[in-house]
């Protein structure tokens, strides 16, 4: 199949804080997914989304009822069971289903859109997934996807600064352990997410990519530091979250900053996660 041409769009600063001011209504106090979220956000008001269609990886609801508050014909697909009964309570799906991605019980061509927020990159047979989102996607119908890329972990600053100081087994363990809770099995460059998509039969008509190089590398460093096991129990973002959740200007603040590592950064296509369109063609 020959490769089509992707159109590349960029955001401004001005959409990103935006999508901030939207998504720190859910996130106030955990500055890592307020930060990410936001950019994701600000790439999906580029679009609308409208008829059948199906959420994969939904998680809670809360999100997608935040990005598209109008939808009214909803599928969730979530493997957590857990996850799906506080899906299944938030009133966003009409049926949710407890399954593999790559098992969807929904008949072939039955849905205008998939959406799949920050989900293919966790996904351990992608291309058993993305053939099942073409199988679920009618003639026509199109694909909607956030996706991190190769620099997410290339630009991961934490365990850079510890291998610097001279602990690189700390460093080493501090990653691993960063990439098997976040099970990321997919951090493909932007030619081979490309590639995975025109393999699975979706035409891809274009791109935004997220996180440039300041911002990917302190959401990074803040991630993996939320993320870092405690002795005892729980993680270290259970202790920040403790504080900040105490303060009620902190929402207000962490944007002053958000503002300034945007204003910082000068390449604005090289980053750690993009947001895909994509279509089967009828």
């Amino acid at each position: 199949m020959k490769t089509p041409t992707m159109k590349t769009l960029t955001l401004t600063p001005e959409a990103v804080l935006q999508g901030y001011d939207a998504v720190s209504q859910l996130y106030p106090h955990i500055p890592p997914l307020s930060h990410w979220r936001a950019w994701e956000y600000a790439a999906y008001q580029n679009y609308k989304i409208s008829g059948h269609i199906l959420d994969l990886g939904c998680g809670d609801g809360q999100y997608f009822r935040l990005l598209w508050p109008h939808a009214d014909s909803v599928v969730g697909v979530d493997m957590n069971p857990a996850v799906v009964d506080l899906a299944q309570q938030s009133g966003v799906y009409c049926n949710v289903h407890t399954t593999l991605a790559h098992q969807i019980p929904e008949p072939d061509n039955s849905f205008d859109w998939v959406f799949a927020n920050c989900s293919l990159e966790h996904m351990d047979d992608l291309a058993k997934v993305l053939s099942e989102i073409y199988r679920c996607l009618k003639p026509g119908g199109k694909l909607l996807c956030s996706v991190v890329t190769n620099r997410f972990i290339e630009w991961s600053l934490l365990p850079q600064l510890i291998t610097i100081a001279g602990f690189d087994e700390i460093a080493t363990n501090l990653q691993n352990d960063f990439l098997q809770y976040h099970h990321l099995t997919n951090a493909l460059s932007i030619g081979e997410w490309q590639k995975q998509f025109i393999q699975a039969g979706l035409s891809l008509v274009e791109h935004i990519p997220i996180l440039p190089l300041y911002n990917s590398s302190i959401f990074l460093l803040m991630d993996t530091l939320w993320h870092v096991k405690q002795k005892k129990s729980g993680e270290i973002g259970d202790v920040i979250f403790s504080v900040l959740s105490t303060n009620e200007k902190f929402p207000s603040a962490f944007r002053h900053i958000f503002d300034g590592l945007l204003e910082m950064e000068a390449d604005w296509y090289d980053c750690s996660g993009a947001v895909f369109l994509a279509h089967r063609e009828g």
